[in-house]
């Protein structure tokens, strides 16, 4: 994405168009600008990152065994 279309895409998400699913999922409280950056990430940053939080969710998993046993 270059920086044109990154400013271009920012201004969109600060400003979305009346009734359209930007506005909406802004209105629902959606960090657009996330969106964003994932679109800036490498495929090995997002696959990086997938690891992560599935590591983290079979962290929560146990957890969760382990509180239902006690």
């Amino acid at each position: 994405m270059t920086p044109d279309e990154k400013n271009r895409l920012l201004v969109l998400i600060a400003n979305p168009p009346v009734g359209s699913k930007l506005a909406a999922a802004k209105e629902y409280g959606v960090d657009l600008t996330l969106l964003v950056e994932a679109l800036e990430w490498t495929p090995t940053e997002r696959l990086r990152n997938a690891q992560r939080a599935a590591n983290f969710f079979e962290k929560l998993r146990r957890a969760g065994e382990r509180s239902r046993v006690k």
